[in-house]
């Protein structure tokens, strides 16, 4: 019962926000409506023009796909573009028909057109796509002129379908993406509360749970960015009055912080025994069963955070009462109060929304100094990444249309396709060679299964239905996988020849494949020899990124303790660098899949990820009191670390750029001037010993990020050297 309740629960929390299952469901009920009411045109007319209903659903498809300008009212300019830009294409296609190598060279041109038109905003892009993809329909087909008035009539119906289904019936309610990305958020929580507990019951911790756990983690860190992203969007007030952005932000990271602390301090417990005290597994328990049922954001609140707070307060109240000089519990007793800190931090934070939502009175934001983006100057040397793209998109083109006319006469346009989409979206020749490897594997496997379930399907109502299967699945694990998107696009294409042409042949679906394989592997022989991009120059960029980004994290973080009234929303600019990290992860996928120098890369990756977790903790401090200090020595401190530690994050750039005579500071003779003398600050006693602990608290993980700068700028080469230097 407890598998079937995991499952389901992860099934209804898979998609966050739903947008992939929108998205797949606007796209697939376009093409259905444009096609019905086409076929129903054409025949009501008397016309056998199929194709015109065809390209009604791919206009009604492209139309919901490839328009994502950042507003509506720019959503809705592109959406009736879109029909322009198919129609000037059919028409020009149309005409080139009768004139040969003519039609091949407008194709060349519209494949250099959207690449290149990509630094002019999406927009551009939006439209040379639909262009390219008309005129490729058009080529494909021999569209004649004779044709185009129907076919003309298909584009309008498909815009007509694409404009409907995204701005009337389905249009964007972000209010409601939000409502459904925090409810599945709450459901991963409870998915891995739920494993929190059977670890604390478990006397012995097997290493697949521990896996199970870190999935769901990942899961949840994944879906934490999703809820964030959304309220950039969307005021959480108009959906749970009285409530703040602010707010939201800072208890879903908090709550993800919670997790994560669990994970290690729970397995460490395990391993010192710790749960064979009774009393400590007991309230842990309590704890975590009282923290999972708590229905945070619900108006009419239930009594578990009470409860939550008072097995908190049952919690300390023990670990007061252990002795941590005693040998039974001095290895564990910090465990303890790790989880009880960072518990009380989201137990707080969840009791806030509870009372903001109760009171339903808009809280006013803080104000944050806004920084004008400052304008790069720096003209880029050389030729653009645009403009190297679309030049290896021609060369490309080129090539697969000559490989093509040999291989395959009369489809020569299917390998240029495979080597468009290939180049399409990737940036270095590692993402050029997956995404090949995908496309390749998808096709092939699509096709022989595409072939098998069409030789026992007859062509009619049934064969319908899987073909516009195939289109919602193509597209809903589109953003989680290529290959499954390929496997189901070329088992939709398997569908259509077998309605089209009266049946498919194993010659025609190897062909198929053959010309992806081809247009694939053209497509990434001209990445890897024309401007090539190195997968590790692309690591080392987004890397930099990563740092720089840090750098001004840490900057705002202790600039808050010398300038008073200085606001630190640093819960923001933490899920920045998650989205960096997460960056980072995947610039690096292609090494980690292979085999050469993926040791040595894994080690950087497992310190930035370190990195991410200490500047968390350093999110979590930020959010509680202002933290200024009056007196000029702590000032003196705060100062010469920040300025330090600002100076160890310029040099790891410079080392990850490969440049030689970099050097760093350990630091450790400051902090050691700070935690071993309690005389150093010239103040009264009691107050000397209480912001003397708390500057030691607060820049605890600034120490722990500036260690892993170091190591990270002594692997590259950068010298050592003390503060005092």
């Amino acid at each position: 019962m407890f598998i079937f309740s995991y499952w389901f629960s992860r099934l209804v929390a898979a998609d966050p926000g739903r947008k992939r299952f929108k998205t797949a469901s606007k796209a697939t009920i376009s093409v259905i409506t444009a096609v019905v009411i086409m076929l129903i045109v054409l025949k009501v007319a008397g016309s056998s023009q199929i194709t015109a209903a065809i390209l009604a659903g791919v206009i009604g498809l492209m139309g919901i796909l490839v328009v994502n300008d950042e507003t509506t009212k720019a959503k809705k300019v592109t959406t009736c573009l879109v029909a322009l830009s198919s129609a000037v294409s059919l028409g020009i296609g149309s005409f080139l028909s009768q004139y040969g190598q003519a039609e091949n060279v407008f194709l060349v041109l519209l494949v250099f057109l959207s690449f290149y038109l990509q630094k002019f905003g999406i927009r551009y892009f939006s439209l040379s796509m639909v262009a390219f993809m008309s005129f490729y329909f058009a080529s494909i087909l021999h569209v004649t002129f004779s044709q185009l008035p129907w076919l003309l009539a298909g584009v309008i119906v498909g815009a007509c379908c694409a404009f409907i289904y995204n701005f009337v019936i389905f249009k964007d309610r972000p209010a409601n993406v939000l409502r459904s990305s925090m409810k599945s958020f709450h459901i991963q929580v409870n998915l891995v509360l739920d494993l929190i507990i059977e670890l604390i019951q478990k006397k012995q911790i097997e290493p697949a749970q521990i896996k199970q756990y870190n999935r769901n983690i990942k899961k949840l860190a994944e879906y934490a960015r999703v809820a964030s992203e959304e309220l950039g969007n969307t005021d959480p007030h108009d959906i749970w009055p009285g409530v703040t952005a602010e707010q939201m932000r800072l208890y879903v990271f908090d709550t993800v912080m919670l997790l994560q602390t669990y994970s290690p301090a729970i397995r460490k417990l395990s391993e010192l025994k710790a749960f064979n005290h009774f009393d400590i597994q007991q309230l842990l328990l309590k704890l975590v069963e009282s923290i999972r049922e708590a229905e945070v954001l619900n108006e009419n609140p239930t009594h578990s955070l009470t409860d939550a707070a008072q097995h908190l307060q049952e919690l300390r109240q023990k670990l007061s009462e252990l002795e941590p000089q005693d040998k039974r519990y001095k290895d564990w007793l910090y465990l303890i109060r790790r989880i009880e800190t960072i518990s009380n931090h989201v137990i707080d934070e969840a009791y806030e929304l509870q009372q903001a939502i109760v009171k339903q009175e808009k809280q006013p934001q803080k104000e944050v100094e806004e920084k004008e983006d400052e304008e790069d100057n720096d003209e880029e040397k050389g030729l653009k990444p645009s403009t190297k793209k679309s030049i290896q998109a021609v060369i490309t083109a080129v090539a697969t249309l000559i490989f093509g006319s040999f291989l395959s006469p009369s489809h020569q346009y299917w390998a240029l396709l495979a080597g468009y989409l290939v180049l399409l979206g990737t940036e270095t020749i590692g993402s050029t060679f997956v995404k090949a490897v995908q496309r390749s594997v998808g096709t092939l496997l699509g096709a022989a299964v595409g072939f098998v379930v069409a030789s026992f399907v007859s062509p009619g109502i049934l064969e319908i239905t899987l073909l516009f299967i195939c289109v919602f699945m193509a597209f809903y694990f589109f953003p989680i996988t290529y290959s499954f998107m390929s496997f189901w696009i070329t088992m939709m294409l398997a569908f259509m020849y077998d309605m089209l042409l009266g049946g498919i042949s194993e010659s025609l679906l190897l062909a198929r494949v053959l010309d992806t394989v081809i247009g694939v592997g053209i497509g990434l022989a001209v990445s890897a020899l024309v401007f090539p991009k190195k997968t590790r120059d692309k690591i080392t960029d987004t890397s930099v990124e990563y740092v720089a980004a840090l750098k001004e994290f840490v900057h705002t973080y202790l600039h808050r303790f010398t300038k008073q009234y200085a606001f630190a929303n640093l819960a923001d600019k933490g899920m920045e660098l998650e989205k960096k990290l997460k960056q980072l992860h995947v610039d690096s996928d292609p090494i980690i899949k292979g085999f050469v120098g993926r040791s040595r890369l894994q080690q950087f990756l497992t310190v930035f990820t370190a990195i991410n977790y200490y500047a968390k903790h350093l999110v979590a401090s930020s959010t509680r009191n202002q933290a200024f200090y009056k007196e000029a020595e702590f000032h003196g401190v705060v100062k010469e670390v920040e300025e330090k530690v600002a100076s160890n994050f310029t040099q790891l750039e410079k080392a990850l750029r490969g440049e030689r005579g970099t050097y760093v500071y350990t630091l450790e003779d400051v902090r050691q001037k700070i935690e071993q003398s309690l005389d150093y600050f010239d103040t009264s006693v009691q107050s000397r010993n209480l912001q003397h602990l708390q500057l030691l608290h607060n820049i605890y993980y600034v120490w722990k990020i500036n260690q892993s700068v170091v190591h990270l700028a002594k692997e590259l080469g950068a010298e050592e050297i003390s503060s005092e230097d």
